[in-house]
């Protein structure tokens, strides 16, 4: 059973400290880079919590922990401490979203942005279907349909282990009478394993999808707490 944990940010800020003490060396540095403030503490927020909440599954130490990354930058646990679950993470605007399960997955999140509204700029990731659905939604509404677009493919490749590296207007995904579904990868390889997307409600401002290899299952939302 897929579970997603929600990290609401700034109710996070007032233990900023404490998250920061929990990050890597590299981790600490990457920090660093961020211009922004609300930048950079999305992503101490976000790999502070990712920690203690993989070290509950697993009873063990946060500190314990060692992370690597697959060929396209999915992360993963080392497997020193046995069979690990699969996990993924995203944060955009005021959330940061982990998913957990013991099947592929991906999960991501976006704040609806103003510029979502104007399609034409993103043709690089839209299938003819997709395409279709946001222009076809009226103006006001326009932003939150490209947005929901978005998080639904960002989430696939994301539980691929691809990423961006895949033609994303090569993938449609559109709405089938469950919910969103996957019409098509023209991609090379062989994408025989069924994917399963649910789209997640957190608040109005931001549009949130997770996806899971294998037959549908529940997915649990859970709020973040220390």
């Amino acid at each position: 059973m897929p579970e997603v944990w929600t990290v609401d940010v700034a109710a996070e800020i007032a233990r900023l400290a404490e998250h920061g003490s929990r990050l890597t060396a590299d981790e600490a540095r990457r920090a660093a880079r961020f211009y922004r403030d609300e930048d950079r503490h999305r992503f101490v927020i976000a790999r502070s919590t990712r920690r203690v909440l993989l070290a509950r599954r697993l009873g063990v130490d946060p500190s314990a922990l060692v992370f690597d990354e697959g060929r396209y930058g999915k992360p993963r646990l080392r497997p020193d401490l046995g069979r690990a679950p699969c996990f993924n993470s995203s944060h955009s605007g005021r959330w940061v979203l982990h998913v957990v399960a013991d099947v592929e997955v991906g999960v991501d999140v976006e704040r609806i942005r103003p510029d979502f509204a104007r399609p034409d700029d993103f043709l690089w990731i839209l299938s003819p279907e997709e395409r279709a659905f946001a222009l076809a939604t009226v103006e006001p509404l326009r932003a939150a349909a490209f947005a929901t677009i978005w998080v639904r493919k960002e989430a696939y490749v994301k539980a691929l282990g691809e990423g961006l590296s895949r033609s994303l207007p090569d993938i449609g995904i559109v709405a089938g009478e469950t919910g969103p579904k996957l019409a098509y990868d023209r991609n090379p390889g062989d994408r025989g394993t069924p994917w399963r997307f649910v789209d997640l409600e957190i608040d109005d401002s931001h549009k949130a999808c997770v996806v899971h290899a294998g037959p549908r299952r529940e997915v649990v939302v859970r709020a973040w707490r220390c």
